[in-house]
């Protein structure tokens, strides 16, 4: 097929309908990577763009060849990041890293596509985003940075987080107690244990306290007796107990301590 497709008139309505329907009908009737690419330029149903872009991403590395040639041709748009970010071919990294400078509102997005190539991508890149005002944006760097926190010491992970526990969306702080759950540090404790607020936003006190049950460790179990006592007869203190009574490696001495407060799991 001709990969001029610049050329090419839009679908028609009926048109584009009937490729959402022959979508519906994959197993039975697929189309071709060949197909979905000289397709995907001619299609202005945003939704349906994005599912050809998706389809045509998970042919797999091979379809890089299919989708540069798009990306060179048409502009930045969500179906062609899709696309890019499902066919896990390093070329496309690298087309998503040439187009995050100038990717104005869909820079978000851009950042995502991203995250699975994480460990490969510039620590300046992952700073700029958590520190991007947007909601998207600062999610988007909260999932780059996933692959990266492993290899960071504990101040550096909290010189980058700990802007984002004052954030005023309780998404972003939620996202960021979920990052720093997979670390058990002195000072990632404490973090987490400052979100614990009477004030704080709608869900992010429950996700501190089950942050701090998954860590397991013997020093997040002390930090929840202590908010077992602290938030005795509020709804909180339903939370704390279903956390405590998770922790099956620390139950003796969780009972011992309990009960030394006249207290009980």
């Amino acid at each position: 097929m001709s990969m001029s497709v610049a050329a090419q008139r839009p679908l028609s309505a009926e048109q584009q309908a009937e490729l959402a329907d022959r979508l519906g009908r994959w197993r039975r009737q697929p189309l071709s990577p060949e197909e979905l690419a000289e397709l995907l330029p001619r299609i202005t149903d945003p939704d349906l763009a994005l599912a050809v872009g998706e389809r045509l991403g998970m042919a797999g590395p091979g379809a890089i060849a299919l989708i540069l040639p798009l990306c060179s041709q048409e502009t930045i748009s969500p179906a062609l990041i899709r696309a890019l970010a499902i066919c896990h071919h390093p070329e496309a990294r690298d087309q998503l890293l040439r187009w995050l400078p100038e990717a104005g509102p869909l820079k978000a997005a851009v950042l995502e596509a991203l995250s699975c190539w994480g460990n490969q991508i510039d620590p300046a890149i992952i700073a700029a985003a958590l520190q991007a005002p947007g909601r998207a944006e600062r999610l988007a760097g909260l999932k780059l940075l996933t692959f990266r926190s492993r290899s960071l010491s504990a101040e550096e992970l909290l010189a980058l987080c700990r802007p984002l526990l004052d954030d005023l969306r309780a998404e972003v702080v939620i996202a960021t107690l979920r990052l720093l759950q997979r670390r058990q540090e002195s000072l990632i404790l404490q973090a987490i244990q400052g979100c614990i607020r009477t004030d704080a936003l709608p869900g992010v006190s429950e996700t501190a306290l089950q942050a701090l049950g998954c860590i397991s460790s013997a020093s997040s179990c002390e930090l929840l007796v202590a908010e077992l006592v602290r938030w005795r007869h509020t709804p909180l203190e339903a939370v704390v107990r279903r956390q405590l009574q998770a922790q099956v490696r620390h139950r003796h001495w969780l009972e011992l301590e309990l009960q030394s407060l006249g207290l009980s799991l």
